[in-house]
């Protein structure tokens, strides 16, 4: 079903399109295949299978370090009886995410790498260079990515601008993977890191198609921030610590929201409002190709990621209890930031970043936006599903 599926969220992105006309269906086809290809690799080779589990263990890596950081400060307030304590083993993490990500950046590792993968994106798959600049380096400095080129988003096309909004919605932040990785197998995480990266494109084609002929940019590696290493470092992990608190916050808010919600459509008609949503989305999963035991589940879970996010709906569903293939599409999906709660932060962005005419180009088109944003992570459970069916 998960081929299905696909043809079908690709059929209602052509139908949503700006432009037709303009779909470069050459650079699709290449990028879908290599996508492909590279999908077959990871899953059903011995070299890609090295390479993750290589990658994992790294991530894994990250995780021990991290853990025994807050163990030294907190480990004697740590309930001995709980299996994990959110704040503790998920959230706090970030603090030395966000310390390890600055050392790369000062060390000019991360920036050297983003231009010569940009470079190879920009040949390869017919992109232009803020595009390429964009998808890179957004896991790296989420929202900041824009800062480099303010002045050119003004003279942007409307498509363009729809184009970097898709990116922002359809992939996720290596901070924000720290927490990922004590709820989701690292396999699925860096499986779907790479997809977000090519299907984003791919659907950015199809919706928001523009000619990168008359894009004449070039981004400037120049490295404005003057302070010494130790202070960037006090700043990054003070930085950890702040996303640690707004997302606990963020957390507690939609966990009592969507509780008390449930008990009022409880009362009133027997059935949660989280049960009704796993119904209403089990179509959309069970054409990803998760098998008929877990579809109402698996929709239950897509729902509540997609009206909050990743954390709250994780709570719906114990991955450990499904077979591998349903435990792939559904972490897949969830590692992104198509969401509702950041539809309102993209479009924030791009009134900030642009002046009030530019930034309604996008906001006009907010519910299309969030829809492709989910079609991207949908098309990725879907391709992921096939791939670990044999």
């Amino acid at each position: 079903m998960g081929l299905v599926g696909i043809i079908v969220v690709l059929g209602l992105l052509y139908f949503f399109s700006f432009d037709r006309a303009k779909i470069d269906y050459k650079s699709i086809i290449y990028l879908f295949a290599t996508e492909v290809v590279v999908l077959f690799i990871m899953v059903h080779t011995t070299v890609g299978d090295w390479v993750l589990k290589g990658l994992a263990s790294s991530l894994n890596i990250i995780t021990v370090s991290s853990k025994k950081g807050v163990d030294f400060v907190f480990g004697n307030i740590k309930n001995p009886q709980a299996a994990s304590q959110f704040f503790l083993d998920v959230l706090l993490p970030l603090i030395f995410i966000c310390a390890l990500i600055e050392i790369l950046q000062y060390l000019r590792i991360l920036p050297f790498i983003i231009k010569y993968v940009g470079k190879v994106l920009k040949k390869l798959f017919h992109i232009d260079e803020i595009n390429a600049f964009t998808i890179l380096s957004y896991p790296l400095v989420s929202n900041g990515v824009f800062v480099p080129f303010k002045d050119q988003m003004q003279k942007m096309s409307d498509n363009q601008l729809f184009t970097l909004s898709i990116y922002t919605m359809s992939n996720t932040t290596l901070t924000m993977i720290a927490s990922y990785m004590h709820i989701i197998k690292s396999q699925f995480i860096i499986i779907a890191l790479i997809l977000n990266l090519f299907t984003s494109i791919i659907v950015a084609k199809i919706v928001a198609p523009y000619d990168i002929s008359t894009v004449d940019y070039e981004i400037k590696e120049a490295n404005d921030n003057k302070k010494s290493l130790i202070t960037r470092l006090i700043d990054s992990m003070n930085l950890g610590f702040r996303l640690a608190i707004n997302i606990s916050v963020s957390i507690i808010g939609f966990v009592g929201l969507i509780t008390f919600i449930n008990i009022i459509f409880k009362a009133i008609c027997g059935h949660s409002l989280t049960a009704i949503l796993g119904y209403v989305c089990a179509p959309v999963t069970f054409l990803m190709g998760v098998d008929l035991h877990s579809v109402i589940s698996a929709g239950t879970v897509l729902a509540t990621k997609t009206f909050t996010n990743i954390f709250v709906a994780i709570n719906e569903i114990n991955l450990n209890s499904v077979p591998l293939k349903t435990q792939a599409i559904v972490s897949v999906f969830l590692i992104s930031f198509a969401n509702l709660p950041n539809l309102g932060t993209t479009l924030g962005i791009m009134h900030t970043m642009t002046n009030e005419g530019k930034g309604e180009v996008v906001a006009k088109h907010a519910l299309k936006l969030f829809l492709v944003a989910i079609s991207v992570s949908i098309i990725n459970g879907a391709l992921v599903g096939i791939f670990y069916s044999f």
